[in-house]
C-alpha cells in the first residue's frame, strides 16, 4: 500500500515537472526523483503517465515531453540549466524553482536556494555581447547568478554582476564549474 501512495506521487510530481519545463530528459527525471530515492517508481510513472496521454515520450531523444509537439519546441539552455539545477539540489536545499519567463531572457530558470534567490543563464557565445549590454541596464537586486557557457574561454568576455559561478555541461549532464578569478 505504501508503494502504491509512493507510485501516485510519483506520478503526480513527474507530470507536474514535465508541465513545468515542457521537455525534459529521461536521464534528468531519473536524477531528479534520485534525490529523494524516488528513482524506483519512474519507469512506471512514466508508462502510466504515457499511457493516459499525460506526458509524450520521444523515442529517438529519449525525452518526456507534455505534449506531441512539445519536442519541437526544446531549447538547448532551458535543457543544460536543468541539469545545473540538478547539480546545485545536491549542494544546497533548493525550495522552489521555476521557468523565467520570456522577458528574462537569457536567465532560463529561477529558483530559491536557502531563503536566497538564484538564477541560471546560459550565454552562447553569439549572445555574449547582448548578454552584456542588457545586463548593463538591468538592475538585479540581491539574484545570484550561476552563468552556463560553451566553452571556459568565454569565461572572461561576460560582464555580468553577482555571478556566483560559471559552468560547462556535457549533453549526458556532467558539468564543470568555474570561477572567473581563475581565468
Amino acid at each position: 500500500m505504501e508503494n502504491q501512495n509512493k507510485q501516485r506521487d510519483v506520478e503526480r510530481e513527474l507530470k507536474e515537472l514535465v508541465r513545468k519545463y515542457n521537455v525534459l530528459d529521461k536521464g534528468q527525471v531519473y536524477a531528479y526523483f534520485g534525490k529523494t530515492g524516488r528513482d524506483r517508481f519512474v519507469g512506471r510513472a512514466i508508462r502510466a503517465l504515457e499511457k493516459g496521454h499525460s506526458i509524450y515520450v520521444c523515442r529517438e531523444t529519449k525525452q518526456v515531453a507534455s505534449s506531441d509537439t512539445a519536442h519541437a519546441a526544446w531549447e538547448r539552455g532551458l535543457g543544460l540549466s536543468v541539469w545545473v539545477l540538478l547539480s546545485l539540489m545536491d549542494q544546497k536545499k533548493i525550495e522552489e524553482h521555476f521557468v523565467a519567463s520570456k522577458e528574462e531572457y537569457p536567465v532560463r530558470i529561477v529558483f530559491v536556494g536557502d531563503g536566497e534567490i538564484y538564477d541560471i543563464l546560459y550565454v552562447p557565445p553569439e549572445d555574449i555581447e547582448v548578454t552584456n549590454q542588457l545586463f548593463a541596464r538591468k538592475n538585479t537586486d540581491g539574484c545570484g547568478h550561476i552563468v552556463i557557457v560553451e566553452e571556459p574561454e568565454d569565461i572572461p568576455k561576460i560582464r555580468i554582476p553577482d555571478v556566483v559561478g560559471y559552468c560547462t555541461v556535457k549533453e549526458e549532464g556532467q558539468i564543470e564549474y568555474y570561477r572567473k578569478d581563475s581565468w
